[in-house]
This record gives structure tokens, C-alpha cells and sequence, in this order.
């Protein structure tokens, strides 16, 4: 529907300032390849849980393991951390590829990590954590949930959303973790171009 403004703004430009065409078209050309160039946004979702043998250590406020989901106040250790499912830009990770997380990572309170976890090779995802917030708590189930960046290889920064769950802990617990995000449209750049040749027109009239 953007593009349509661009060539409705195009054919009134050409009808009134039929000189300024291969201006225009140059110019049009250098804006539209700049814009294609540009990397494209992260889409899709990906979710980790822990792998065979694996799990995570809690510790409360003061540093100290614990096994008590109500005291919890950060994650001390990621064990053997992996990936379980994934879609669009995520697409080229493996199932059970490995996970590196950063430790400790403390989410009570709120606090951020960069990274927050990465994946080396496939794309060479990373995610730089914001924000934390618990959602539920209590002596059987925590679960997490905030915000941060996701980054990618030839991807932009890309804000998304992240949940983090677990439950009925011993010592090691077992987890799972899910990252999405959903790519923004570039609306503005069809509107803009549209605009600009509208203006010149416009202005070519005056003289």
C-alpha cells in the first residue's frame, strides 16, 4: 500500500515537471538502494531448556545456593544449556545446538546482561537482557519474564521479549527459556519518498 503513494506522487511530478525526471529517478534509485541494503530485523522465536544432565543452580540475595524457589533471587550456574525449538530468522539453528549463558545472573533485583546468552555460529545470535520482572513466585514456581536486544550476523538490533520458567527444584533444577521478537515493517520509507517527490514538484511550480 506504501508503494503505491510513491508512484501516485511519481505520475503527478511527471506531469507537471516532465525535466526533473531523470533527476528524480536518480534519486529515487540512490534512496530505495540504500534502504534495500540495509539489514533486516530479527523474526521469529527461539526457547532453550536444560539438555541431558543439565539444569541450574539458584542462589538467594546474599550469593548462596539454594533450593528454595521462594528465596531465589539469581541463577548461579547454567548447565549444559540447549536449543529445543526455533523459528524464522532462527530457523538455521539446530535443535540441541549449545547455549552459552552468562552467570551469575541475578534477577532479583532487576538486573541487565550483556550478553545475556549467545550462540556461536548459525547466525551467531546474541541476547542483551533489559529488563526482569517476576511474574510468580512462591516454593514450587518461578517464573520470569522481561525484555532485551536481540542481535544477529548481516541483522539489526532488535528488541523482543523473553519468559524464563522452573519448577519444583532440588539443588539442580530444570528450566526453560523462550526469546521472540516480530520484525516492524519499514512503513515509513514508502511515505517519505512519496513526500519528497511531492515537494519538489511543489517547488519546481514556484519558479
Amino acid at each position: 500500500m506504501g508503494w503505491k503513494l510513491i508512484l501516485a506522487a511519481a505520475n503527478t511530478c511527471k506531469t507537471q515537471q516532465m525535466k526533473l525526471a531523470s533527476k528524480l529517478e536518480s534519486a529515487l534509485a540512490a534512496v530505495v538502494l540504500s534502504s534495500a541494503s540495509q539489514a533486516a530485523s530479527i523474526d521469529g522465536s527461539i526457547n532453550f531448556s536444560s539438555g541431558a544432565g543439565g539444569g541450574i543452580i539458584l542462589q538467594d540475595s546474599f550469593g548462596n545456593i539454594t533450593a528454595n524457589l521462594a528465596a531465589a533471587a539469581g541463577i548461579q550456574s547454567w548447565l549444559f544449556p540447549e536449543v529445543d525449538t526455533r523459528t524464522g530468522s532462527f530457523i538455521s539453528v539446530p535443535e540441541g545446538q549449545a547455549v552459552s549463558f552468562s552467570q551469575p545472573w541475578v534477577f532479583a533485583p532487576s538486573t541487565p546482561m550483556t550478553p545475556l546468552w549467545t550462540i556461536v555460529g548459525f547466525g551467531d545470535f546474541t541476547f542483551n537482557l533489559s529488563s526482569s520482572t517476576i511474574a510468580f513466585q512462591d516454593e514450587s514456581i518461578l517464573l520470569i519474564e522481561g525484555t532485551g536486544i536481540l542481535t544477529g550476523t548481516n541483522y539489526d538490533a532488535t528488541p523482543g521479549t523473553w519468559y524464563f520458567s522452573t519448577q519444583w527444584v532440588a539443588t539442580e533444577s530444570k528450566f526453560s527459556w523462550s526469546s521472540s521478537t516480530t520484525a516492524v515493517p519499514e512503513t515509513g520509507t514508502p511515505a517519505l519518498l512519496s513526500g519528497v517527490l511531492l515537494w519538489i514538484c511543489f517547488l519546481r511550480r514556484r519558479d
